[in-house]
C-alpha cells in the first residue's frame, strides 16, 4: 500500500511539473550550419552561416584557409541562448587573390563544440605570380649572372633579385618587368662589382597587383678566386697484373682542393684517365668528378695489346681543372697484362 502511494505521488508531482512548465530538459551542443559567403574581393569576404543554440548559451566562430586544414579563424562571439537559429557572419581579411579558399563554421556551449561542413569560395583577381630561383652562370671573380623562371599568371608582374653575403641579403637588382601570360618566362640579371672567393646568397622576388611579393627559395653562388689553387690529386688502378681476358682494370681515386672551398663548388670537372703502350694510347676514359670530389672509371681490354706478352702499360690520371682549381696530374703508375 505504501509503495503504490509513493508512485501515485511521484505521478502526480511530474503531472504538475509539466503543467508549470518547470521541467528541466537536457542541454544538448549548438546547431550549425555553414553558409555561402558575400562581398568577395581579391583578398577579403564575408563567410555566413546559422547557429542554433538549443537553449545554451553558446559562442561560434568562422574557419578559413587553403585546405581544409583551415589554420585562421575569426574572433568567437556569442550566439545567444535560444532554441531558435540565428544568423551569424565573420568577415575573412588578407586574403590572396585568385586563390581557392576553404571555410566552415564552429559552434560550441556547456554541452558541446559543433563544427559545420566544410564550404569553398575562390578571391577575385590573378593568383600571385610563379616563381623558381634558377642556377647562377657565367661566374666569375667580381661577376656572375643569376637567373630564375616566373609564371606571371596572366598579369604583368615584376621582379627582381636579392643577394648578398648572408640570408639577410640587403642588396638588390633594378625591378624588371615580364608582360601578362600564361607561360613560365626565364630571367635573369648580371650580378657586378663582387668580391672574389665569397659565398653569395641570392633568390627572386616577383609580384603585382594587390598580390604579396613572393620571394623564390634561396640559392648560392661562390665568387672565383682570384688566383686557383693547385688541388692534390690520387689514383690508383687496380689490379696491377690482370692475367686473363678479358682485362677489366678500374682506376679510382680523389681530388682535394683547399678546404677553404667548399666541396659543392670544386668537386667539379673531368678526370681523363689513358693508358699507354710505349707513347700509343691504347685505351682511355673520361670519368666525371662525384659530389665527394672521388672518380672511378673502369677500361676494358679484350686482348694484350702489342705484339708482345705480357704488356707494361704506363697508366696517367690528369684532372682538367675548374674556376677554383688549376688542372692537375696524378703520380704515373705501370699496370701488366697477361
Amino acid at each position: 500500500m505504501k509503495r503504490r502511494l509513493a508512485v501515485l505521488t511521484a505521478v502526480a508531482l511530474v503531472a504538475v511539473a509539466l503543467a508549470t512548465g518547470t521541467v528541466a530538459v537536457a542541454a544538448s551542443s549548438p546547431t550549425v550550419a555553414t553558409g555561402t559567403q558575400s562581398l568577395l574581393t581579391d583578398t577579403s569576404a564575408v563567410l555566413h552561416g546559422t547557429v542554433n543554440p538549443n537553449g545554451s548559451s553558446s559562442t561560434y566562430y568562422f574557419q578559413w584557409g587553403l585546405t581544409n586544414a583551415y589554420g585562421v579563424q575569426s574572433v568567437a562571439h556569442s550566439a545567444g541562448h535560444g532554441t531558435k537559429p540565428v544568423s551569424v557572419s565573420a568577415g575573412a581579411r588578407g586574403l590572396i587573390p585568385g586563390t581557392v579558399y576553404h571555410y566552415r563554421l564552429v559552434a560550441t556551449n556547456a554541452a558541446g563544440t559543433t563544427v559545420g561542413a566544410d564550404r569553398t569560395f575562390k578571391t577575385g583577381g590573378n593568383p600571385p605570380p610563379g616563381v623558381t630561383t634558377g642556377p647562377a652562370t657565367q661566374v666569375g671573380k667580381n661577376s656572375v649572372t643569376v637567373t630564375a623562371l616566373i609564371s606571371p599568371n596572366n598579369q604583368a608582374t615584376t621582379y627582381f633579385f636579392q643577394y648578398g653575403t648572408s640570408t639577410a641579403y640587403l642588396q638588390q637588382t633594378i625591378a624588371a618587368t615580364v608582360p601578362a601570360g600564361t607561360a613560365a618566362v626565364t630571367v635573369a640579371a648580371s650580378l657586378q662589382g663582387l668580391e672574389a672567393r665569397t659565398i653569395f646568397h641570392y633568390r627572386i622576388v616577383a609580384l603585382h597587383g594587390n598580390t604579396p611579393p613572393q620571394p623564390g627559395t634561396d640559392a648560392t653562388f661562390m665568387t672565383l678566386p682570384r688566383h686557383r689553387p693547385v688541388p692534390h690529386i690520387h689514383a690508383r688502378t687496380r689490379p696491377s697484373h690482370p692475367r686473363r681476358r678479358p682485362f677489366v682494370l678500374t682506376t679510382s681515386g680523389a681530388v682535394k682542393g683547399p678546404k677553404w672551398i667548399p666541396a659543392v663548388y670544386d668537386c667539379r670537372g673531368d678526370v681523363t684517365v689513358r693508358f699507354l703502350l710505349g707513347r700509343r694510347t691504347v685505351g682511355s676514359t673520361l670519368v666525371p668528378l662525384q659530389p665527394n670530389c672521388r672518380f672511378s672509371g673502369q677500361v676494358v681490354f679484350a686482348r694484350v695489346p702489342g705484339h708482345r706478352r705480357p704488356a707494361t702499360l704506363t697508366a696517367r690520371v690528369r684532372f682538367a681543372g675548374n674556376g677554383y682549381l688549376t688542372p692537375r696530374r696524378a703520380a704515373i703508375a705501370t699496370v701488366t697484362l697477361g
